[in-house]
């Protein structure tokens, strides 16, 4: 029995009123948080003690708490265009501030990246847990209460979509409904929000049944979105080497962000810019230097046969790809089917030598029984309005002809075949979340379109184990690419943790699709990483000697990526890895690293780095981006900004100012203070962060840094 409810309170008091006062509550990480519910729940626990909430979920998304004036006069107006009335979870101020009611608990298994470090509460509370993993973690908790967000049909209102987040739902409703055999008191909620659009696919769509409590407000919330990134010269080069290891007619992964960004912009460029792209290679050296890994992983070549993905989240680099022609080879869910495909035998277009072929590999016979014709229809081989009735196809003009091939082929063949096969996809999802772009292309999709998009189970999208056979044909050449923030000259990646064992985010899907590339026949795992970043204390390597948290063990090293190129570690000695890893480090760095590895001996001593990698300075390769830009590559926002063109100035002003040491910012003070420009030249910057008239001694220093900065003088500040 389904309970509906057009408000919050009533349905979360209810559901405390069956399964008792110990909630644990079940939520999906990211977009798919049931906001309102959480919220009501969290309230009436507020209020009553002797009720004990815990909140088992990841990936919570809240308006950043500002304690910066600058940022927040620079923040809060943004947040105003992108969230609007989005409503933050109650328990994340609280969590923030480690001041959660002793009887409200949560649980994560992933972070907003960097947003909780020496949070002591957060730290203590959190799940390391690989996404295939998360499912068996949560039940551990003895959840009794599964909620999340969904779509209702326009056109059914007993018709709803998981939409964004399909990726945990089913295995964790089955565990419920075992309990709930058992006697014990389970719910399953839907909170209705039509801002989400309505998604696809088998594990995505339910009827009202599946719930035991529905909660329809009518009054839809903003979604939270992410400001698209802007991508540094560091992230186009990282993607245009790692495009380069991409094949045609393959299966792609991808995660998000600015590097994510820069892979699909250098995709792009690829298969629509080809002679452009080869001269930007050519130039770069990329074929002397990367030639042998190139040729034996991937292709530099247009995408005429396209890539299908399979992936964890659906961000906005899918739909970039989809609508430059690149997104565009579908996979079929049956294996003999798809192993034709494959091997060139049919392709999607039906004709008389489809079916011979299906004949030849007795996927069906001649006598065609009622099993195969449904197979033929669910596949487009027959039309959908082919019937077949007691041993005979029951054709559109009402003729009935006997189910045979061998002897009426000839009408069979002219009167049920389609045109091209149909049920295939473009794109395995387990998750979306991204920009408010991709949310309004995801609801302007085409409903033929959007069946092409399947969301579905993580344990489909993260691993072999949904179906090995079927899962390697359709993932056949599979690339699958993630970013980190450190690497060893081992191989191993740092992408999760600190060495104080400080959590920035987790570890997601990332050991998943690194362990997937070690299993599956062809397939390569892909780590970008930008070789250096900026700190207060000055430039530091992303590549070290080692790192006491690694979140990939070496044994499954695979490709890595920085701007200086592409070192291909897979079956290598642990000499031959440290060499490729050294030929791709900022050399402001080889040659300590390089020290280390003779000292334990890793390397022989009269071992030196070859002359064509040790010139990996940001000045010898920032002249060819910005030589290319005026082309049109290697833009900053390729995809469109969220940001107006004051607000991408400002926000390098800032960031500069961030990353100052004290002393470097102390010593730009005491420039800006004797520096007396033209203010209505940065006038409209002082206007967008509320300096124009100042009220204190703080908002006066801090007007002065940000002109000093801003302003022509101040440029070489700006560039370091």
């Amino acid at each position: 029995m389904t309970t509906q409810y057009d408000n919050y309170e009533t349905a979360a008091q209810n559901i405390i009123n069956r399964v008792g006062k110990t909630i644990v509550i079940g939520v999906p990480l990211g977009l798919g948080k049931p906001i309102g519910i959480l919220n009501a729940l969290y309230r009436i626990a507020e209020r009553d003690p002797s009720i004990s909430l815990m909140i088992v979920t990841g990936l919570t998304f809240s308006r950043p708490l500002l304690r910066n004036p600058l940022e927040k006069n620079f923040i809060e107006p943004l947040l105003e265009r992108l969230l609007k009335d989005y409503e933050d979870p109650l328990y994340e101020r609280a969590r923030e501030l480690q001041k959660l009611p002793k009887n409200i608990n949560v649980i994560e298994f992933f972070l907003s990246p960097g947003k909780y470090l020496h949070n002591s509460y957060v730290q203590q509370n959190y799940i390391s847990s690989s996404y295939t993993n998360v499912v068996r973690d949560t039940i551990y908790f003895s959840i009794n209460v599964l909620a999340q967000q969904v779509a209702r049909s326009t056109t059914n209102p007993d018709s709803f979509s998981l939409s964004c987040n399909p990726d945990l739902f089913s295995p964790i409703e089955k565990y419920l409904r075992k309990k709930q055999a058992t006697g014990a008191e389970v719910a399953v909620v839907a909170e209705v929000n039509m801002n989400l659009p309505f998604m696809y696919g088998e594990l995505a769509v339910f009827t009202a049944k599946t719930f035991t409590d529905i909660v329809d407000t009518k009054k839809y919330r903003t979604l939270f979105a992410v400001p698209r990134d802007e991508i540094s010269w560091q992230d186009h080069l990282i993607g245009l080497y790692t495009s380069c290891l991409i094949k045609d007619d393959g299966c792609l992964q991808v995660g998000i962000g600015s590097l994510s960004n820069a892979v699909a912009c250098a995709l792009i460029l690829r298969h629509k810019q080809n002679n452009l792209y080869l001269e930007l290679l050519n130039k770069l050296g990329v074929k002397n230097n990367f030639g042998t890994a190139i040729s034996e992983i991937g292709e530099l070549g247009t995408f005429n046969k396209g890539i299908y993905a399979s992936t964890e989240m659906l961000s906005d680099e899918y739909m970039h790809l989809y609508h430059e022609g690149i997104l565009k080879k579908r996979v079929y869910d049956n294996i003999k089917l798809q192993r034709l495909l494959n091997q060139g035998k049919i392709d999607e277009n039906i004709s008389s030598k489809t079916i011979d072929v299906l004949l030849e590999n007795k996927i069906i016979r001649n006598q065609l029984t009622s099993a195969k014709v449904k197979f033929l229809k669910k596949f487009g081989i027959f039309k959908s309005d082919v019937h077949y009735e007691n041993g005979y196809l029951l054709l559109p003009s009402g003729e009935l002809v006997l189910a045979n091939l061998k002897k009426e082929k000839k009408k069979i063949i002219e009167h049920c075949l389609g045109d091209k096969l149909k049920s295939g996809k473009i794109v395995h999802a387990g998750f979306f979340f991204g920009s408010t772009e991709l949310y309004r292309q995801l609801h302007e999709l085409p409903d033929a379109i959007k069946q092409q998009i399947e969301m579905t189970s993580v344990a489909r999208t993260n691993s072999l184990t949904w179906s090995t056979k079927l899962l390697t044909e359709q993932r056949q050449h599979a690339r699958f690419v993630n970013s980190t923030m450190m690497i060893t000259c081992s191989g191993a990646i740092v992408s999760d943790g600190l060495k104080d064992l400080q959590e920035v985010s987790g570890v997601g899907g990332q050991y998943d699709f690194q362990s997937m590339a070690q299993d599956l026949d062809g397939a390569r795992a892909i780590i970008n990483c930008r070789s250096t970043r900026e700190t207060k204390q000055g430039t530091q390597s992303n590549i070290v000697w080692d790192y006491p948290n690694q979140t990939i063990s070496r044994y499954l090293r695979d490709i890595i990526v920085t701007e200086y190129g592409i070192a291909d570690c897979r079956s290598r000695t642990d000499s031959e890895i440290i060499k490729c890893i050294l030929n791709v480090t900022d050399s402001r760095f080889q040659q300590d690293l390089l020290q280390k590895s003779k000292r334990f001996g890793k390397v022989a001593q009269d071992y030196e780095i070859p002359m064509a990698f040790r010139q990996n300075y940001p000045k010898n390769f920032k002249a060819l981006v910005n030589e290319y830009q005026t082309q049109g590559c290697f833009q900053p926002y390729p995809f469109g900004s969220d940001f107006t063109d004051d607000e991408i100035v400002l926000a390098h002003a800032l960031l500069y100012l961030k990353n100052c040491s004290q002393f470097k910012l102390m010593l730009l003070m005491i420039r800006a203070l004797l520096y007396f420009p033209n203010v209505e030249r940065v006038k409209k910057y002082l206007v967008r962060m509320k300096l124009d008239s100042v009220k204190n001694i703080k908002d006066f220093i801090s007007k002065k840094l940000l002109i000093f900065v801003i302003d022509k003088k101040g440029q070489n500040y700006v560039e370091g």
